[in-house]
């Protein structure tokens, strides 16, 4: 949905930038209203220049962001494999209620938390997993070497699954300030302004409408990249989809009871 609306303003964007330069060519006059052409190319050059830097700088920004949100998810999601492995390890009552709160979680991760990571929340229900997992663990009670280590090594990765979902929800929110943006789009405008005014009319509809209509695509696709990788888990196309956690509730949903619906909603 919102890659159809971000093409939507791609699109209304360069027609209304076209529109107002042939429009701006018909009024200018014959020299056009710039008498040293020389000198408003240079002021536009420095406009660009310092445009460009900003952009790019705020792009590489958010392209961190995004790839923090990115490794954080694949990491909780091999981190909750890792704990289904030694949940095996640690037998009887204790490890099977282990194994179902592994699922659960998943469930609720997949089913609830994305959704809501969408709005720049998180799940109450994977939470109450995560309490119950402590719980259940806490419980359990090592009888020989071999669980002592298992028992070492859960805490090892629970802290790797609560870092990669510490780092997955604190993408939710955007990470772009709103004063950035208000120079981005202050930035943005001046450039499209100053290229209307430049018009003259001693050139084609043809040559005057091209470059506007290059420059405000470019501009606009640039900013659009920019709201795409701030705001990594919406309705994009390429956006952030829980898949490596579907990978491992393909894995680790092997039969075992769990005390939760499809969703992670828990039934008892």
């Amino acid at each position: 949905m919102l890659s159809w609306l971000a093409l939507a303003a791609l699109i209304t964007v360069v027609t209304v930038a076209v529109v107002v330069k042939l429009l701006a060519r018909r009024r200018a006059p014959d020299p056009g209203w710039f008498i040293d052409s020389t000198r408003a190319a240079g002021a536009l050059t420095v406009i660009g220049t310092m445009f460009a830097v900003l952009l790019a700088f705020t792009i590489f920004y958010a392209l961190q962001n995004y790839q923090r949100a990115r490794d954080g998810g694949t990491m909780e999601a091999i981190s909750v494999t890792e704990l289904h492995n030694v949940a095996d390890v640690l037998e009887g009552h204790e490890g099977a209620r282990l194994h179902g709160d592994l699922i659960c979680y998943s469930r609720a991760v997949v089913a609830q938390e994305w959704p809501a990571m969408q709005r720049g929340e998180s799940s109450p229900a994977v939470q109450h997993w995560v309490d119950t997992m402590v719980t259940d663990f806490a419980a359990f009670n090592p009888t020989n070497a071999r669980q002592e280590a298992a028992y070492s090594q859960w805490f090892d990765q629970q802290a790797q699954r609560r870092d990669g979902r510490r780092a997955r929800t604190a993408e939710s929110a955007a990470s772009v300030p709103p004063p950035l943006w208000i120079v981005l789009g202050i930035g943005a405008t001046a450039i499209l302004s100053y290229m209307c005014v430049q018009a003259d009319r001693r050139e084609s509809a043809v040559i005057q409408a091209v470059p506007i209509a290059f420059v405000s695509a470019l501009v606009t696709s640039a900013l659009l990249v920019v709201a795409f990788l701030d705001h990594p888990y919406d309705s994009w196309s390429g956006s952030i989809q829980p898949d490596q956690m579907r990978v491992t509730l393909h894995l680790i949903d092997d039969g075992h009871d769990a005390p939760c619906d499809a969703r992670g909603d828990p039934t008892t």
